[in-house]
């Protein structure tokens, strides 16, 4: 599920923004568009948003790219495609079924063989809840869907239990760069949360251990 916390939100966006632009040819683009209040071209692209949650980055990027860059503010008109897998039916409302164009509610390894070709798979804050086997198959069988894939986690192990009552939600295993050494690492950051940890720590009797920051793990990786 994409809970994860807001410290990895201007990484993701920016690495989702270079996929856009640069992937279709408009990595220079006339800045006059945005002085004389004009959309900037609109590329068709396709995106896969992995266990998608309650739609944090379907949201965001239809607010960043679809209305702030192309200056579609309807359905019929947005021109990014973007397919949310989510098998877990709290986090689907109507919400969510407006912002994506799709959403598939089954479990990734369940639908794998009919998903289709995107440009771009976000896959924020899910490997982590795999066996680290498992994790490995999945961004492999997702590159047979896509060249480019995103992906947000905690840095090392974070424990955490099943959510909301939802089992897919435990921590199963913790991920550093060295364990993405079989990829192409085109680029990655170490952010550490603070909001979140901040919130938490006013809380009365919040112990020291929980307010230390968390770090989150942001990669854009390519198959080898």
């Amino acid at each position: 599920m994409s809970s994860s916390l807001p410290c990895n939100i201007p990484v993701v966006l920016e690495y989702v923004a270079r996929n856009i632009f640069t992937g279709k040819g408009h990595s220079a683009p006339d800045l006059s568009f945005f002085t004389e209040g004009r959309p900037l071209p609109a590329p068709g692209f396709r995106i896969l948003d992995v266990g998608a949650g309650f739609g944090k980055w379907g949201f965001l990027i239809r607010d960043t790219f679809d209305v702030a860059c192309f200056q579609h503010f309807t359905k019929e008109e947005w021109t990014l495609d973007i397919t949310a897998i989510e098998p877990f039916p709290k986090c689907i409302t109507p919400l969510q079924e407006h912002i994506y164009n799709r959403i598939i509610r089954e479990d990734l390894f369940e639908c794998l063989d009919e998903l289709g070709d995107f440009d771009l798979v976000i896959f924020g804050d899910i490997i982590e809840h795999l066996e680290k086997e498992k994790g490995y198959e999945a961004l492999d069988r997702l590159f047979e869907h896509t060249g480019d894939i995103i992906i947000s986690t905690p840095n090392g192990y974070l424990p955490q239990g099943a959510w909301a009552g939802n089992e897919r939600e435990v921590h199963r295993s913790g991920w550093t760069l060295q364990d993405f050494g079989k990829y192409h690492i085109v680029e990655h950051r170490i952010v550490e949360d603070s909001l979140f940890r901040g919130v938490l720590a006013n809380i009365p009797g919040a112990t020291e251990e929980v307010k230390k920051p968390i770090s989150i793990l942001i990669l854009w990786i390519k198959n080898k």
